[in-house]
């Protein structure tokens, strides 16, 4: 019996085999979107698997800092600033929360209904801001009408 299609040795399903695709011309050979988009695959730089373990994509593996209710008022100017705004610093802040928010109420054995709710909640927050209160400039409170 040949090896099974999801098998390491099957050499049909590595990227950039030619007789992947039987096309005249393959598009995936001449743009290689991949070497575009390694940045977005890579761990991150403080992540060291001899000291950490595992890789978890919820964890923050750089300097432990406070949280933001920790934090007092007057030092909120100061966390802020600490805080990686580099394009890559917050699209790994974005992966680690959606990862959280996935183990906290989507991977559990007795999922609910909670996520349901908590996105229909930022959506109608949304709607609210951008489309229910510019409409209602008109009904401002005036001292004289």
């Amino acid at each position: 019996m040949s090896d099974a299609w999801y098998s390491k040795t099957n050499e049909t399903i590595i990227p950039g085999n030619p007789d992947r695709i039987r096309a005249w011309w393959d598009p995936l050979q001449y743009l290689n979107v991949a070497k575009y988009l390694k940045v977005f695959n890579e761990y991150p730089r403080d992540f060291n698997p001899r000291v950490h373990g595992p890789y978890c994509p919820w964890r923050y593996y750089g300097k432990r800092d406070l949280h933001l209710a920790d934090v007092k008022i007057a030092d909120v100017p100061a966390w802020i600033a600490r805080r990686d705004k580099t394009p890559m610093g917050v699209y790994q802040a974005s992966v680690r929360t959606f990862w959280k928010f996935y183990r906290a109420y989507l991977d559990n054995k007795k999922p609910n209904l909670i996520w349901y709710t908590q996105i229909f909640a930022v959506a109608s927050l949304i709607n609210f801001i951008f489309f229910a209160m510019p409409d209602r400039k008109q009904y401002k409170w005036a001292k004289y009408h």
